[in-house]
């Protein structure tokens, strides 16, 4: 009877000892999400719903710093002061013209050029800075349902890519033979107007872990010869970055398992030649931006951010401006405005080392005025 009694016991602690271990891992899984930094902006605008903002972009010169949003619903532009985020102006309206938009998206700025992506017009508005001239379009014969963009300049040529969501059956993306154009790269040069605009490419691999199914969001890196773009395909280990070179070769997937919700929004701190990428996982309840080493494509830190949701657009400005002498880091914030973070003591919460911040040639140095601006077409 007393083997008997001495089973019963061993069975016992083997119970709780297995029991312990589940209820350590338990508290462990517990900790890590406990640990994820949650932080409010420092500046937020005044939440509009009407506007659907989708993308902002900054601007500096010696007289003005500003944001710029894109405003899907009412087919503006929405600019707000860069130190208060307080709404300044508003330029555009609805229609076709020179300086009106359909359903504006991607936004971009590169020194004293305001890039904007119309979903509905199929094409790619161009506007002088600050006065928001509207120079005339690029793309409008091969567009069909663009997104995002990202512009730089090389070789004294500018090269723009744009994403395009086309679908040939409404809501339903395409077989994956037909999305080898996902991805449109033009060339232009520009002295006192632009010219010689060239379409160099379609990029978009037809199969294989390349194939972009679902697309916004895109950066180009020209130092390192990369191409970012966001897959927001929905699904368990479907959403994440998908690199390529600047020739439209695939390289690899970033990401991947990561994302819970979409990857969605791209943006570059410059850290002389290294630096860092950030990305959202966008989501109402858990929104949540990834920084990931500029080179390696390592995870380097994480937060979540507080009082701002459902981030489409972000952009990261290292220009000076106000109190912010290292720049800022801006998002949109659930569809209605914007708010960003002081980027010097983010990247010290972050843990994150950015001593030499001088970034190479790009988009977001001082204004650099790029010629006599004269208003043009710019159609192929």
């Amino acid at each position: 009877m007393k083997y008997y009694f001495l089973i019963f016991v061993l069975i016992l602690i083997s119970c709780n000892s297995e029991k312990k271990e589940i209820v350590e891992k338990d508290v462990s899984e517990n900790e890590e999400k406990d640990t994820m930094l949650i932080l409010k902006p420092d500046v937020s605008s005044v939440w509009n719903e009407l506007d659907n903002i989708d993308s902002p972009a900054f601007y500096k010169d010696a007289a003005n710093s500003f944001i710029i949003a894109t405003a899907k619903e009412s087919d503006e532009l929405v600019v707000y002061d860069a130190e208060t985020a307080k709404e300044i102006r508003r330029v555009g309206g609805s229609g076709a013209e020179l300086g009106q938009f359909e359903r504006p998206n991607g936004i971009w700025v590169y020194a004293n050029l305001c890039f904007v992506v119309e979903r509905d017009n199929h094409r790619v508005q161009v506007l002088s800075l600050p006065d928001f001239k509207s120079l005339g379009f690029i793309g409008q014969d091969k567009l069909i349902k663009p997104y995002g963009l990202t512009v730089f300049r090389k070789d004294g040529r500018y090269n723009l890519y744009v994403t395009d969501n086309y679908e040939f059956v409404e809501d339903s993306i395409p077989a994956d033979s037909l999305l080898g154009k996902r991805v449109l790269h033009y060339s232009f040069e520009f002295a006192e107007n632009i010219k010689n605009l060239k379409f160099e490419k379609y990029i978009g691999d037809t199969q294989g872990e390349g194939v972009l199914k679902v697309v916004e969001s895109i950066y180009a890196d020209p130092v390192n010869d990369n191409l970012l773009i966001c897959e927001e395909f929905e699904g368990e280990g479907n959403t994440c970055i998908k690199l390529y070179d600047l020739n439209g070769k695939f390289k690899k997937v970033i990401g991947k398992g990561l994302f819970k919700s979409q990857a969605e929004g791209l943006a570059l701190i410059k850290c002389g030649k290294d630096g860092y990428w950030v990305s959202t996982d966008q989501s109402y309840n858990s929104n949540i931006f990834h920084f990931f080493d500029r080179k390696t494509f390592d995870l380097e830190a994480s937060f979540q951010s507080e009082n701002l949701s459902n981030t489409d657009g972000i952009w990261i400005t290292q220009q000076s401006f106000g109190v912010n002498s290292k720049g800022a880091f801006i998002a949109v914030n659930n569809d209605g405005g914007i708010g960003y973070w002081n980027l010097g003591p983010l990247l010290f919460k972050l843990d994150l080392n950015c001593n030499n911040s001088n970034s190479e040639n790009g988009e977001d140095e001082a204004i650099e005025v790029v010629g006599d601006i004269n208003r043009i077409m710019i159609g192929m």
